[in-house]
């Protein structure tokens, strides 16, 4: 079974996109300026704002809010992870930034900051690796002034399109088994990566206080022919430092031996096929 990587740096530089082609790398790194694009376009930046980046891994949301409001306001990097500010240092070092700019090491669900003490908070592809989500967005509302905005990013992972739904039933004596297994993977409570969706993060935004709250979803399609080598690091690369991979997930439920079976009939099914995946996010906007 594959190792977890070492930390979250290397997991946002290589891991998370190593089952991909160069075509595919390209195209995701395009897709994550998109997202980051929208979730600032949505937080409606203004002049002297205090903005905080919660969970900002390398950066991506933190320097391009900084291209945006350097000239006034103030953008706090946070992360509960030191390898990841270390990483936002050094960019902001080769960057040339030495005011504007400050690196908080603080968990999501516990900011080390007063209450009332910044304008904005932005997040991306955070919540999703939180089991309790209320607690972080409690935390969003209490650091947030009065009618300050909150603008994030989240993967509804669990309504992703499943290996069941791309393969030829027929073609495959167990299918009922991956079925289930796959079904009961997409909906497990304990998971943090499928244990909601837009509806539960709106209840959530609720039940902590804000108001005005906007849940754009939509379904992000990529379509491309598969390679057979693709197949074994879909299934060995971790979703996160601290999850197991898609392999380790089906042998929970299968011996192993058949978990490779499965695998090499996958390359056989859909290897030299076009195939789409759907996969659904969820942009979130609200006001305190």
């Amino acid at each position: 079974m594959s190792k977890l990587v070492d930390n979250w740096t290397q997991w946002l530089k290589s891991s998370r996109f190593s089952y991909m082609n160069e075509v595919q790398r390209q195209q995701a790194l395009l897709w994550l300026f998109d997202i980051r694009d929208n979730i600032l376009d949505r937080a409606a930046l203004k002049n002297n704002d205090t903005l905080l980046d919660v969970g900002t891994g390398t950066g991506l949301l933190g320097f391009g809010a900084y291209e945006r409001i350097k000239d006034s306001g103030k953008v706090i990097l946070s992360d509960a992870f030191s390898d990841c500010l270390e990483e936002c240092r050094k960019i902001a070092e080769n960057s040339g930034i030495t005011e504007g700019m400050e690196f908080l090491q603080s968990d999501a669900a516990d900011i080390k900051l007063p209450d009332n003490s910044v304008d904005v908070v932005v997040m991306r592809s955070v919540l999703v690796h939180i089991t309790d989500k209320l607690t972080p967005i409690r935390e969003f509302y209490r650091v947030l002034r009065k009618n300050g905005r909150i603008s994030i990013f989240e993967p509804i992972i669990k309504k992703n399109t499943k290996y069941y739904q791309l393969i030829n039933p027929d073609n495959f004596a167990n299918y009922e088994q991956i079925k289930e297994i796959e079904d009961k993977i997409a909906s497990d409570r304990d998971d943090p990566l499928v244990n909601f969706d837009e509806h539960t993060l709106g209840n959530d935004f609720v039940k902590a206080g804000f108001k005005h709250i906007d849940i754009k979803l939509s379904i992000e399609s990529s379509t491309y022919e598969v390679d057979p080598a693709m197949i074994d690091p879909w299934f060995n690369t971790p979703p996160s430092p601290d999850r197991p991979p898609l392999k380790q997930r089906f042998i929970e439920f299968m011996p192993e031996v058949e978990v490779d079976e499965f695998l090499e009939r996958l390359k056989i099914e859909l290897g030299g096929k076009s195939i789409t995946l759907n996969s659904p996010v969820a942009y979130v906007y609200a006001e305190k």
